[in-house]
């Protein structure tokens, strides 16, 4: 197996991928900046990156082939209206198809509502929520090999389960879930195809689940790394739902359908509310 692949979900990795989706991170200069850059190299996109108006108009012109994906925080176009930014950007025959990303800790530019399918904005995220989850939103705009990521999408989650193989049970925890699988922290993975029998209560649940699963994918330690790829590539396994009894299929579908909703439906966002009502789901 290849010791480099990932602890995010599949629909994150790219290395396999022909064509390298391009994207520019738009932002304040300092840690966030860098660290976003770094974790979605690591993934596998061509990133650049830049914190005015002027690098970035200059960066996507000069790009050798159209940006897929800008990820913007408007808040740092300082010398300039964002909103007329990037409406004059999306004039430009380099950035025709380019998709967007509107991150944010402030209330939405209620103006952003008439113009969500104008501009291409895919979803506004709050910077207050975790990074895997801007990493999920940007997979699901940009899906590695043209996959369609709807029929399994993966989310971060964290809770503990027991992990029983053979005679041996150990306490693990789950980083991320979907409909078919999880992956889960392991410092000493298990070959691919070991069958494990697993036990968890869902987050907010009081019911707990069992079921049977196979390893599909290995990640082992990867050595002198910073701490950031340490994060976002720990060792662990990878598993698919082989057997769960019906009942518990439900409870887990009913927790993926509800988690699906308030992390990809961020672009009801931009649907026409209140200033109040945005701001209450930014928070959520």
């Amino acid at each position: 197996m290849n010791s480099n692949r990932s602890s995010l979900p599949d629909n994150m990795l790219q290395m396999d991928s022909p064509i390298r989706f391009k994207v520019l991170v738009v932002d304040q200069p300092g840690p966030h900046l860098e660290y976003l850059v770094n974790v979605l190299r690591e993934v596998g996109y061509n990133v650049d990156a830049a914190s005015d108006s002027e690098t970035t108009y200059r960066k996507l012109r000069s790009s050798v082939r159209p940006v897929d994906l800008i990820i913007i925080d408007l808040e740092c176009l300082k010398e300039v209206d964002g909103l007329r930014f990037l409406k004059a950007l999306k004039k430009e025959e380099f950035c025709g198809s380019t998709q967007l990303i509107i991150t944010t800790h402030r209330l939405l530019d209620e103006r952003l509502n008439q113009v969500r399918s104008e501009l291409a904005i895919y979803a506004c995220f709050n910077k207050a929520r975790p990074l895997e989850e801007l990493l999920c939103l940007a997979t699901s705009v940009l899906p590695p090999s043209g996959h369609n990521l709807r029929a399994s999408r993966r989310f971060p989650v964290k809770f503990l389960l027991h992990y029983t193989v053979g005679a041996s049970r150990y306490p693990y925890y789950a980083t991320n879930l979907s409909r078919g699988g999880m992956f889960i922290l392991n410092s000493r993975p298990d070959p691919v195809d070991t069958v494990v029998e697993l036990a968890f209560t869902l987050p907010g649940s009081t019911v707990p689940l069992n079921g049977a699963a196979k390893v599909v994918r290995v990640v082992h330690q990867i050595l002198e790394v910073g701490t950031s790829q340490y994060q976002m590539f720990p060792p662990g396994n990878g598993l698919a739902f082989v057997e769960m009894a019906a009942e518990h299929r439900g409870i887990l579908n009913e927790f993926c359908e509800r988690e699906e909703s308030r992390i990809f439906g961020s672009p009801a966002l931009l649907s026409t509310k209140s200033t109040a009502e945005n701001t209450c789901q930014l928070a959520s």
